[in-house]
């Protein structure tokens, strides 16, 4: 009886530290973020993992995903919503001050920052960011200043939106929320070239703009030529100038540049009248009737904000929606 008495307890001795170790191996594997489908990292654990973002001015160290973000110019102001990102502050809008009107449900809160072109510093400190996100015609200047307060990236082309959000999203830990837009994205493109079909090659369009000053603008590239290019719509011979974003014409005489088989017309007009008195004034003109778009019904006054001065990832989906209803795609 002793010998088995025992036996006994040497058997639940070992089964009792059996269970100690078991328990200690499942603690640290939830302390290291290792899982049983190989050690792929917890949400928390990717949160917390310090990434180096290389941008237009050098490189940034993050020691962890960004939770207090300032963003300055408008482009990137869309982006970090498209990603599901409140930033705690942002220059305003160019026009629906402060923010446009279809960012606005989401902006509710934010310190407005200023003009883009002028952000105010001082507010930017006070706010105690950790991360700026800027672009390199607006804010080269004041970078090294924006550094000291904040890891800075720097974007280099204002309007190649794919490029922000994509630098956007690694700096913010929103890589999937990137793809699945971007995924999202080349479906709706591939479904409009493939309805749209051989029209494509014979279809040219025009965008322009009318000025406070009386003059008239045809937009080379920017936002919604990065777009039409993509999307393989070409543009009349008058407007591919080589190394020119815009060309401003002075005189009516010059309306025939004008011209494609759509006329897309991204005026402001709400900021200051004297831009739509130059649309009627170009618009009224007897050799406007003239132009085919015209003559064919073709010619839209398309939404500034999304076509024009946004240039977010947002902005970009909500003008490819109007492409699919100018183009009378189901």
């Amino acid at each position: 009886m002793r010998a088995i008495k025992m036996i006994l307890v040497l058997f639940l001795a070992l089964a009792v530290s059996a269970c100690g170790q078991s328990s200690a191996t499942g603690g640290g594997e939830k302390s290291n973020g290792s899982s049983a489908d190989g050690g792929k990292p917890t949400q928390s654990t990717a949160a917390n993992t310090e990434k180096t973002i290389k941008h237009a001015m050098g490189t940034a160290t993050l020691k962890k995903k960004p939770e207090r973000v300032v963003v300055l110019f408008n482009g990137a102001v869309d982006i970090v919503i498209a990603l599901g990102v409140k930033p705690v502050g942002a220059v305003e809008s160019w026009d629906q001050k402060p923010w446009y009107n279809y960012l606005r449900p989401q902006m509710e809160g934010v310190k407005n920052l200023g003009d883009e072109l002028q952000p105010n510093v001082e507010a930017i400190m006070a706010l105690k960011p950790d991360l700026i996100i800027g672009q390199k015609t607006r804010d080269e200047k004041i970078y090294p200043q924006l550094n000291s307060i904040a890891p800075t990236i720097i974007m280099e082309e204002l309007f190649d939106w794919k490029e922000n959000m994509k630098i956007t999203a690694e700096a913010l830990y929103k890589e999937d929320e990137a793809a699945k837009f971007f995924s999202d994205w080349d479906k709706r493109v591939a479904e409009f070239k493939q309805k749209v079909g051989n029209k494509l090659a014979n279809t040219e369009v025009s965008l322009i703009r009318f000025e406070k000053d009386g003059s008239a603008r045809i937009y080379v590239t920017g936002f919604a030529g990065t777009i039409f290019k993509e999307l393989g719509l070409s543009r009349p011979k008058a407007q591919q100038v080589e190394g020119k974003n815009v060309v401003n014409l002075t005189s009516k005489e010059q309306m025939s540049q004008l011209d494609g088989d759509f006329i897309f017309d991204i005026t402001q007009s709400t900021s200051d009248p004297n831009h739509a008195k130059s649309q009627n004034d170009w618009t009224s003109h007897p050799l406007w009737k003239g132009l085919k778009g015209v003559k064919n019904d073709k010619y839209f006054k398309v939404d500034v904000v999304s076509w024009n001065l946004s240039g977010g990832a947002l902005a970009a989906k909500a003008l490819l929606d109007d492409l699919y209803k100018y183009f009378d795609i189901k």
